[in-house]
């Protein structure tokens, strides 16, 4: 496992400066306009560098360390590679948002169609066109809920790497082989993480960043052996409760504001965290500790000897997230209460 983890680090390490170089060579820039808050031409084909990394050093792992059947899987690689492809494409050719949506529900369907989706809940038998609903829906919260984070340097792939990190962990020691498959994808997501930091020399782009929304989502779809397997989509929803609770709140405020959910804005987390003074750097330091807390008590609830002792502290934890939501958001409106604040919410119209 080591063996294949060195070498979806090392091989995006070295593949990432060569996409760099040919982004610049061909003038393949991620445009500025009033929703972005970097500055300067930064490439955003990141995604590219993390997928061929992770893809190949899944496929050594897959064929030559390990002997669990996969098979099983192949669903949720498809839609993911569909998710990848179109994202890259959506990169290069600006896709309106419709039409990216509908490749997204495309790939969703292509998972709760086969024997991959929510069969329960909380100890609950889900209706099989319930538990596959849920899923559907699940998948297309978390593709754009991480789309809709990667806003500064750091950040999108930085919770990602904690989440699926601890998640990967989590999995294994459930008796889930495809949790080594998270770490793999770590690995690879640390390789980029090396040219995201601020100033980053490349973004994720598209590309990446609804791919990893969508590895992300896969996490409580696996099977998982014995009793975890009742509160794994509580424990999925705490270990996302960042970026979802930020694009459910994305949602309430365009439909307030009677604004297309597919138009963008400057009113996300991260923006929020800086219009009431908080540095670029600031605002990530503090989203990933709070990603680092969330993965703790995640992990935690892993030792619990009763599943209503994890129930609780899942549930806790999520409260916490959520409190703080709406306290940040409190301040916030205070802010532009006094006065306009730093950085204007700038809605803008679909594309």
């Amino acid at each position: 496992m080591f063996f294949c983890s060195a070498i979806a680090l090392v091989l995006c390490v070295l593949l990432t400066p060569f996409i760099i170089a040919l982004c610049k060579r061909n003038n393949w820039y991620d445009e500025v306009d009033p929703r972005k808050v970097h500055e300067g031409s930064i490439p955003r084909l990141g995604g590219i560098g993390i997928f061929l990394s992770f893809s190949l050093a899944s496929f050594v792992y897959i064929n030559f360390f390990s002997d669990f059947d996969f098979s099983f899987a192949f669903p949720a690689f498809l839609a993911g590679l569909i998710i990848f492809v179109f994202g890259v494409i959506d990169d290069f050719l600006n896709l309106r948002a419709k039409l990216k949506f509908l490749i997204q529900i495309i790939a969703a369907l292509v998972v709760v169609c086969s024997p991959l989706y929510f069969r329960s809940f909380l100890g609950i038998s889900l209706n099989p066109l319930v538990g596959r609903g849920l899923t559907f829906i699940w998948i297309l919260f978390l593709v754009n809920a991480y789309n809709l984070i990667d806003g500064l340097d750091l950040l999108c792939g930085g919770l990602s790497f904690l989440t699926l990190l601890v998640a990967g962990i989590c999995l294994t020691k459930l008796g889930q082989p495809v949790g080594n498959l998270l770490v793999l994808l770590c690995a690879a997501i640390l390789g980029f993480l090396f040219f995201n930091k601020p100033k980053a020399k490349i973004f994720l782009g598209d590309g990446g960043s609804q791919s990893l929304g969508f590895c992300i989502a896969m996490i409580p779809v696996f099977p998982i052996k014995g009793g975890f397997e009742q509160v794994k989509l509580l424990y999925a929803l705490l270990l996302v409760s960042i970026p979802v609770t930020d694009v459910i709140a994305a949602v309430i405020r365009r439909t307030r504001e009677h604004r297309s959910f597919f138009s963008a804005d400057r009113g996300h987390i991260h923006h929020k965290l800086i219009n009431i003074g908080f540095s670029k750097l600031s605002a990530v330091v503090i989203l990933l500790l709070i990603q680092f807390f969330i993965d703790i008590a995640a992990f935690a609830a892993i030792f619990m000897a009763r599943t209503k002792d994890s129930i609780i502290l899942l549930c806790v934890s999520i409260v916490l997230v959520w409190s703080f939501f709406i306290l940040l958001h409190y301040v916030n409106r205070a802010v532009n209460i006094k006065h306009r604040g730093h950085l204007s919410e700038a809605p803008q119209e679909e594309h």
